[in-house]
């Protein structure tokens, strides 16, 4: 890889043109070997990777907060573990693992191509803002510190990739919270459990031996890099991408019609930055424990049960609304025969190179996401268009759950949507059709970026014409909302730290990863996960050990984004949404409509599921 001259940081710099992808592999280079200070590396961002670039510079569109209060076991010992200077210690060594935390990103002067630049010095060493420890009289402080970033300052801290917070508690003695923020062109959620494992491991745990940064680098390539059919005849592997962009194709073809939650749009929506609200509700133990019960009984997940979570909320707040007359019959009769489009990422570490696995790839902090679709019936209607003072209404003003649709109905869409899922993972070609995927989100989000600098500047937007090329999508497709389902968190983050030595993600695997290294990694619904737990840290030999965790994502204009986790026994459901297009008081009555119908539809638990 020769030598690339590049240009000043990405911030002052105007978005490349649009590129078609290249499938040869992305391989980090030298491009500095004579400095005092170290070598210097370089590899062109993959095509998600630049998706992503795109969207941080579109006012740091994407970019992620992750929150951990933690609890010190010992006041005395706390003080040395929470030290500024171990914080440093336990940020650099975390670094020197994870590359790309201390990676920058540049475009080439030349050919306009963007790339990763990780100096060794980099690594060792802190950049203003990286690394803070103070303490904070509330939690207050910590969410204004959250909401800053996250809503009224996204780019402030932009000349870094990521950084770390520690906040001793002033008004709780011995507990912290520690923030993390990252830009999703190095991480996902996946990265994001493996980047806090790894901090509170390295914080509790003696200073360990660091592999070399050429075989940390190794690892952090895009998955266009880490395709096992990369191994094929170069004439084998064009069939098979050529193959992949029919499937892709016609997949969008058939994403036809669709509606989705009341908002507010102008033709500049898409362009306009968004205000990043996030909502939240969780489940009792015996809640969950419910509702995963049953899971278990119909052989679905969680995850694949949220879509039609989601669809029978979506249902009664319709409903609620076309009952009382802010629907018109012309939209009720629309809504009423559209399907229902829903989304999200996709872990394709399970799918990547076998080698690259065993060395501990699962285990580094990147950007490894697909995306999915899955498409549901219309919503259950039974009532047709009446709105007469017979219709069954509970007290809320919707019809209940058990006069829209059964139960015995709900679980056959959430086997639908589970073989959705199913179908896209088990496709023999689904890294090629991922491929496939990416030049489009490439250049849409290019657009995007180019209209919101151009709609800044006061100038006329650019075009794109080269975007038609890459989507087959109906004029009338819309998309009802995005979801995220990481499953149980115990297993990608324990409570206690630091981990056992034996335990397949501890720092000291690191040192010497096998082929296990992976199989802790998230698997999308519908595959398998290995039955045999890790061991774990007892509590009376944890340092520290993590209470609570939420995650902020930096909406995207128009987002509906519905997540969901297991942490500590208790499912977890977050809306991101933009607050500039969706009302905060519709947003919470639909929040609470998925927590009723997920406990109606999958508490088989009498005392925990709702009377609706």
């Amino acid at each position: 890889m020769a030598r690339y001259p590049f240009s000043r940081h990405y911030a002052q710099t105007s978005p490349p043109s649009p590129t078609l992808v290249s499938m040869s592999p992305y391989e980090w280079s030298v491009i500095d070997s004579a400095s005092r200070l170290g070598r210097t590396y370089s590899r062109v961002l993959g095509p998600t990777e630049e998706r992503f670039f795109y969207d941080r510079i579109f006012n740091g569109t994407a970019d992620i907060v992750w929150s951990y209060t933690v609890q010190g076991t010992n006041t005395v010992q706390d003080v040395a573990v929470f030290s500024e200077a171990n914080v440093s210690r336990a940020w650099a060594t975390l670094k020197q693992l994870h590359p790309l935390l201390g990676a920058r990103m540049e475009v080439n002067s030349e050919d306009r191509t963007v790339a990763f630049v990780v100096a060794e010095q980099a690594l060792l060493t802190h950049q203003q803002d990286e690394v803070t420890v103070r303490t904070v009289s509330s939690v207050a402080e910590v969410e204004a510190t959250i909401w800053h970033y996250a809503r009224d300052a996204p780019t402030e801290d932009h000349h870094i990739m990521a950084r770390v917070w520690v906040f001793a508690r002033g008004d709780e003695p011995g507990t912290y919270e520690v923030l993390f923020r990252a830009a999703h062109a190095i991480s996902d959620g996946i990265s994001g459990a493996t980047l806090a494992r790894t901090f509170f491991d390295i914080l509790s745990s003696p200073p360990t031996k660091i592999p070399s940064l050429e075989e940390r680098l190794a690892l952090v390539v895009p998955s266009n890099a880490l395709n096992p059919t990369l191994e094929m005849s170069s004439a084998r592997q064009r069939w098979r991408r050529a193959i992949a962009k029919v499937t892709f194709f016609n997949r969008r073809g058939k994403l036809a019609g669709g509606h989705t939650f009341p908002r507010t749009i102008t033709d500049s929506t898409y362009c306009t930055p968004a205000r990043t609200e996030r909502p939240s509700t969780e489940f009792t133990i015996s809640e969950s424990r419910a509702i995963l019960d049953s899971c278990r009984r119909y052989k679905v997940t969680f995850g694949a049960a949220v879509p039609v979570i989601s669809q029978m909320a979506l249902t009664r707040f319709l409903h609620r609304r076309y009952l009382r007359g802010d629907i018109s019959l012309e939209e009720w009769e629309y809504r009423r025969r559209q399907p229902m489009h829903y989304g999200g990422p996709l872990n394709l570490r399970s799918y990547l190179d076998r080698e690259w696995q065993r060395k501990g790839g699962p285990m580094s902090v990147a950007l490894m996401i697909d995306f999915y679709d899955v498409t549901l019936p219309f919503m259950p209607t039974p009532y047709g268009s009446r709105r007469d003072e017979s219709l069954p209404r509970a007290a809320d003003g919707a019809p209940p759950y058990a006069a829209l649709l059964s139960r015995d109905r709900v679980v056959y869409r959430t086997k639908l949507a589970r073989r959705q899922l199913a179908n896209s993972v088990k496709h023999p070609l689904l890294l090629e059709i991922a491929h496939a995927r990416q030049p489009l989100y490439v250049v849409r989000q290019k657009m995007i970026t180019a209209h919101y600098n151009a709609t800044r500047k006061g100038e006329p937007l650019p075009s794109f014409p080269e975007l038609a090329d890459f989507d087959k999508v109906p004029s009338d497709y819309v998309f009802t909302g995005g979801m995220s389902s990481v499953g149980d968190m115990s297993i990608l983050l324990p409570s206690n730290y630091p981990l056992p030595t034996s335990h397949p993600l501890s720092i000291q695997a690191y040192t010497a990863p096998s082929s296990n290294s992976g199989n802790a990694s998230e698997a999308p619904a519908g595959s398998k996960v290995s039955k045999t737990p890790p061991p774990v840290t007892a509590a009376e030999d944890a340092v520290l050990r993590i209470l609570d965790s939420s995650t902020v994502l930096h909406s995207r204009p128009m987002e509906f984004f519905l997540g969901n986790w297991t942490s500590r026994d208790r499912i977890h459901l977050t809306l991101t949404y933009d607050g500039n297009v969706y009302r905060k008081e519709d947003v919470e009555e639909y929040l609470q409509d998925c927590r009723e119908a997920a406990l109606y539809y999958f508490a088989e638990d009498e005392n925990a599921r709702v009377k609706l």
